[in-house]
Order: C-alpha cells, then structure tokens, then sequence
C-alpha cells in the first residue's frame, strides 16, 4: 500500500529542533515519527542547526536569506511568504498534503501558486482572531481541513462562519508519558515551579509577587523559575530586570530560596524539574491556546495551578485550580493552601496524570491524527471543535 506523502510546513523562522525548536516543530517530530510506517512525511522550513535536529527528513531553501533580507524592508515584508512559497513549489507539488501550521493566508497562497493537493491549515495559536467573517468565509474554499489545539482557540478563530466550522476539527497537543512521568523519591518540600517563556505575558512577575504572600505561612517554601526570552536563547530585558531585582529584594528580606536555572533542556532536563516540584504553576496573563507544560507537569503527577485563562482550563479539567493570575491575593492563597495540604496534592497528581495518559498521550495524538488525515482525504465532514 502506497503511503500517503506529506509536506509539513513550518511558520516563521522556527528551527526543526530540539532544543530551538517550540512546540510546533515538537508536534511535528512527535506525531509524524510515529505514523512513518504509513505516512511519507517531508517537513519545510528555515535551516536548523544539524547538531540539535530531529531525525526525520527536513528540507530547506537557499532562498531563506533572500527572505530575511525581504523582511527587514516595510515596503518588500508582505511579498517574503510568497518569495518562500515559491521557492519551494517545486518540491511541495510531489506532496498529496500540504500541512501547514500557523500560517492560515499561506492557504491561498498555495492554491495561487498551482498546488492542487490537500491543504491542511494547523493553529496553535490565534492567527484568526482578527480577521473579519468575510475573510474566514473566503478563507474555507481554499483549504481543506482547519485544526485547533483547543476549543477555545476554535471558538476564537471560526466565531460566526459557517462555511470555516464544517472544515475545522479539534486535536491536542501531546506530552511522553514515558519521558513525563511520576517519580516521587525526587520530590522536594515545598517547592513551587514554573517554566516558559520569561515574558510579561507568562506572568512571572505576578508569580514572584504571590510567592513573596505565600512566605508568611510557609517561611521554607521555595521558588523555581525556568526559561529564557526565546527558545535556547535568553536576552536581559527590562522586564527580565524587575523581575530578578523583585527576587532579590525578597530573598534579602526573607531569606528565601529563588533560583533562575536559565532555559531547560526539554528532554533531558525539564522531567526532572517537574518530578521534583512539589507545586508547578503557569499565570499565563494572556489567553493560552493550549499551555503544552501543564500536561507535561500532570503527566509527572506535579499538582497545577494554572490561569483561568484561554485552553488551560481544558487541559486542567477538575485535576488542578485555576487562578486569576492579577489577583496576587487568590493566586497566593491557592498556592498555600496546597502548600499546606499533602493529600489533596496527592488526589490531584493522581487524577493528573491519568488525565494526562488518556487524553494528551502522542501515540494517542497521533492516532487521531492519522484517522484525521484519513478523513480529510476521503471528504468527509470534519466536526466542531467545542470546549
């Protein structure tokens, strides 16, 4: 039987990396290495560093420079997708699908440059959220199948179009369960733990200052916060500046135990932090589409107290509390209050990591999406996403 060929179509200059690569690359890498037994798949993008690539086939274009030095000019910047596209037609034309993530008008695009495959337009985050109805109406004829990462992020990018909700189905995002997974003898008192991204947005600053309230009722708690301003790449902002002056304002005062390990390695390191972590917290100030690290925490048995913001209420379901972030005073008390009780944090990781195995498991996630891929091929409605 003939595999079905797949071009997967990176957005941005994201690298089909390990270590530089978010979560696309990853969901990429993880769901199309374990289909290869029916599914050729190809994926494009801008060149990656070989050292830290993932093994499986990626192709690039030496127009990629052209393209960097399209989009440092205002006038040229809105031809760069198209110059890309071009560039790799060629290539793209001997593929049955095109899989393309985050890059919506890249669908029109195709179908102008002569590719009469399937297109597939894959969102992990909000590409759609202002574009007005006409333009999503004009948006379906042109692809195929629209995939969200969670209802919310449907419900945000199809709103009222008809014509774009019979395309557009719900698939989550993934975590190892064997690379996640709970080893209570690492786990440390009192610790509280949070990685992402080290901008306003991710909320750390609201993270820091509810710690500081949390210090009354636990003096010996402690503070972990991983990440960097981009991915394996770490730039001493402003706001990275308040946040450590804040910290170390904290620790003069409280003696308290505040560490910075930078950015962690996701495989090799970031289990170990989550299965040592008494507590792991994402104040995410903005609306979250999916919030990948707080599957990966539950599947570790790690308790969440996540924002009540975007998709991380439907990652979470009823295994973690949800926050307002702004509020430091609720955050810090929902903190406490699990600080201060072993067996609720017990119940919850329990629940947590089965919710985890059961529903964002990637031989799970991959299934679905060759069953997916199936379905779109044969022309069969796609349902809905809902929440």
């Amino acid at each position: 039987m003939k595999k079905l060929s797949v071009a997967v179509l990176l957005s941005g200059r994201e690298q089909f990396s390990v270590y530089y690569g978010g979560a696309l690359a990853r969901w990429t890498y993880e769901v199309y290495s374990r289909l290869q037994e029916h599914i050729e798949a190809g994926v494009f993008g801008f060149p990656t560093d070989p050292e830290t690539a993932y093994h499986l086939r990626h192709e690039s274009s030496g127009w990629w420079r052209a393209c960097s030095l399209v989009s440092k000019v205002r006038v040229l910047r809105r031809y760069e997708d198209e110059l890309w596209l071009r560039a790799l037609m060629p290539r793209l034309r001997g593929f049955a699908v095109a899989h393309v993530h985050n890059r919506p008008q890249w669908a029109r695009l195709l179908r102008s440059l002569g590719y009469g495959g399937t297109i597939i337009v894959h969102l992990q985050n909000d590409h759609l959220g202002h574009w007005s109805r006409a333009m999503l109406d004009a948006l379906a004829p042109d692809l195929d199948g629209l995939v969200v990462c969670s209802g919310y992020l449907g419900k945000q990018s199809i709103r009222d179009s008809t014509a774009l909700a019979s395309k557009t189905a719900l698939v989550f995002n993934g975590v190892s369960t064997k690379l996640f997974c709970p080893k209570e003898h690492l786990r440390l008192p009192k610790t509280i733990f949070f990685v992402g991204s080290f901008i306003p947005a991710k909320g750390v600053l609201q993270l820091v200052q509810a710690y500081a309230l949390v210090l009354r009722s636990h003096p010996d708690a402690k503070l972990v916060i991983g990440g960097s301003t981009s991915f394996g790449k770490h730039e001493e902002t402003d706001y990275v500046r308040e946040v450590r002056g804040l910290a170390a304002s904290i620790k003069s005062q409280y003696g308290a135990s505040i560490e910075f390990p930078g950015y962690i390695h996701h495989d090799r390191d970031l289990p170990g932090f989550f299965q040592r972590a008494t507590l792991f917290t994402s104040p995410s100030l903005f609306q979250e589409p999916f919030g990948l690290v707080n599957a990966e925490a539950m599947a570790c048995a790690t308790p969440v107290v996540g924002s009540n913001r975007g998709g991380i209420p439907e990652v979470l379901g009823e295994t973690g509390r949800l926050v307002n972030p702004e509020d430091t005073s609720q955050y810090a008390e929902v903190l406490t209050a699990l600080l201060s009780d072993p067996a609720e944090r017990a119940r919850l990781g329990r629940a947590a990591r089965e919710r985890s195995r059961s529903m964002f498991d990637w031989s799970m996630i991959a299934e679905t999406w060759a069953g997916y891929l199936e379905r779109v091929g044969t022309g069969d409605t796609v349902a809905e996403p809902s929440a």
